[in-house]
């Protein structure tokens, strides 16, 4: 079952940790890479560190290929929450994520269909300075 995504914030209980991307193929290893060191460093399970890795890719893969143009900045926060730990990913797109339905004879468009099955909630918001904010809630441990 595909959830609808949700247009409110999670209240975080840290503070976020940040990274800051230029929009290139490169910045979604960067960001997996940041993401696995945040998640280890928090004492995660290490197949619910595979499969949270496997929403920030989704997430900056999006940004990148849909939220922003080349050399644009894209930004990534980690932070804990009462519902789990929580990944933003930030683009200057104003253009609402859409999940499209899993299918077995397309080979891209899966991303948020993906999200939407591993993540405990996902969501969007725009902010006000353009832009928007698409952001999961991760699990800690697998189910």
């Amino acid at each position: 079952m595909i959830d609808e995504p949700r247009n409110s914030p999670v209240p975080a209980m840290t503070d976020p940790s940040v990274l800051m991307l230029t929009s290139s193929p490169e910045a979604i290893k960067a960001a997996r890479d940041f993401a696995r060191g945040w998640l280890d460093g928090k004492g995660f399970q290490r197949t619910a560190v595979e499969i949270a890795l496997l929403i920030v890719s989704e997430l900056v893969t999006n940004a990148y290929k849909h939220g922003s143009e080349p050399g644009q900045a894209i930004s990534v926060r980690l932070y804990l929450s009462e519902a789990g730990p929580v990944v933003e990913v930030r683009d200057g797109s104003d253009a609402e994520p859409h999940v499209k339905p899993l299918t077995l004879d397309t080979f891209s468009g899966r991303g948020l269909a993906i999200v939407s099955e591993l993540a405990r909630a996902w969501g969007f918001r725009h902010l006000a300075s353009g832009g928007k904010t698409v952001y999961a809630v991760m699990r800690e441990k697998t189910p």
